[in-house]
């Protein structure tokens, strides 16, 4: 799984067929609670897409051109283009997450 900046992220997604980039920061209390589950996820899925997590308080203006109101908010990218977000409310547990991604990827 890939830690994402702002001054390389457009690329690294556009290099991928399928990318899914979880939006968090270090002191949200369901970002901390989905860490260890996402990178479960990444690790199920590995074969389905590439994954990478951006810290949307250190890369606030990539959060913000990226319509990011809420963490974690997870989104999947396909070539470079957004195809599917799952929002904040929705992202609280593993198992949303992978309910989403089953949806997404499968």
């Amino acid at each position: 799984m890939d830690l994402l900046r702002s001054s390389s992220f457009d690329k690294v997604i556009a290099n991928h067929d399928v990318y899914v980039v979880k939006f968090y920061t270090n002191w949200c209390p369901d970002c901390i609670r989905t860490e260890k589950g996402f990178r479960e996820l990444a690790s199920a899925y590995g074969d389905k897409a590439r994954f990478g997590t951006v810290d949307a308080e250190e890369a606030a203006s990539l959060a913000q051109n990226h319509g990011v109101r809420g963490i974690p908010t997870v989104i999947v990218f396909r070539q470079g283009k957004e195809i599917k977000r799952l929002l904040s409310k929705d992202a609280k547990t593993k198992e949303q997450i992978d309910d989403f991604l089953q949806q997404v990827l499968i």
